[in-house]
């Protein structure tokens, strides 16, 4: 049988964009295309996936994923809502039954990829807790295939493959606003400098290994990451607190090098080890490890050591 066009079907057209063809044809589902058409007739109305949803008869989670895809496919644009920044992610407790999961992998080709690549990231088979959160992910919280890859990828990697880390994660990067790829290798590689920094600085301070506090981090990330402070200087910064308050105060160290940053004008040089000082010639004041540092606050310092007084003779 041979097929033409209705001419008379040609009176009343609308547009839709050539690369829907070009490009996504073979790979949009049903759903997909179905929601995009829609779109494409009622331009004129805005894009509401209630709306949309009750005039296709499909689940509002169907539209949101498919409006998800064009939105990843360029053909439509998308921004998020400035009231939802910063607002706390929670996953809900209330997981898509396994039913669900099943009817999902069936209807959505992309997300039967990712379950399947799942296995493959896990080594195993999938529990059904497992597969139920990456559903919900996808479908309720609008995580893209690739994004939840790279989270298991990153667990894998992190030697935290397990629900708990992944569901913790997904929240973060969602509290975070990571909505691609790109956003997430960007959060990532921050995460990773500040673990460097706090490394470094719990090093030179003799901080057995553990987690640090927000604020520990805080000043990891300012001193190293910022303001690019030497390991040297760091340890400068420790004697001065030990040797003045004879025990260790993160907030003490914290305003020396804060004095020390707002001071210097040129690259500090390394600090050198302690050494008691010898007579030096006539007029010159004797040379400090912490030379280029804060020279008259470590001479008051150490006069007081040896005077074994409080008070202080400026001579």
């Amino acid at each position: 049988m041979n097929y033409t066009i209705n001419p008379a079907m040609l009176g009343n057209t609308f547009v839709v964009p050539s690369v829907v063809v070009d490009k996504f044809i073979k790979i949009a589902t049903a759903t997909q295309l179905k929601v995009l058409l829609y779109l494409m007739r009622n331009i004129s109305d805005g894009i509401n996936p209630k709306k949309i949803s009750k005039a296709l008869s499909l689940p509002e989670s169907e539209v949101d994923d498919a409006l998800l895809f064009w939105s990843q496919s360029e053909v439509l644009n998308s921004e998020q809502p400035k009231e939802n920044e910063n607002k706390p992610v929670i996953i809900n407790t209330t997981l898509p039954t396994r039913a669900d999961v099943i009817k999902r992998g069936l209807e959505d080709e992309n997300l039967m990829f990712l379950l399947r690549e799942a296995q493959l990231r896990f080594g195993r088979n999938l529990k059904q807790n497992e597969s139920q959160l990456l559903v919900s992910l996808y479908d309720d919280y609008g995580m893209s295939g690739p994004l939840i890859l790279l989270l298991l990828g990153y667990a894998v990697k992190s030697g935290k493959c397990n629900l708990s880390f992944i569901k913790t994660t997904a929240t973060y990067w969602l509290s975070q606003g990571v909505e691609t790829v790109e956003d997430a290798d960007a959060l990532i590689s921050e995460q990773a400098e500040q673990e460097l920094a706090w490394n470094m600085v719990r090093k030179a301070f003799g901080i057995a290994p553990r987690k640090p506090s927000t604020k520990e981090v805080e000043l990891s990330n300012l001193w190293i990451n910022e303001w690019k402070l030497s390991e040297d200087l760091l340890k400068a910064a420790y004697d001065v607190c030990i040797d003045t308050k004879s025990k260790f105060s993160m907030a003490y160290i914290a305003k020396i090098l804060e004095n020390w940053h707002k001071d210097k004008t040129t690259e500090p040089v390394a600090a050198a080890p302690k050494k008691k000082t010898t007579d030096s010639p006539q007029g010159k004041k004797p040379t400090s490890p912490y030379a280029g540092y804060d020279l008259k606050q470590y001479e008051k310092m150490l006069k007081k050591k040896l005077e074994g007084r409080g008070d202080e003779n400026d001579s």
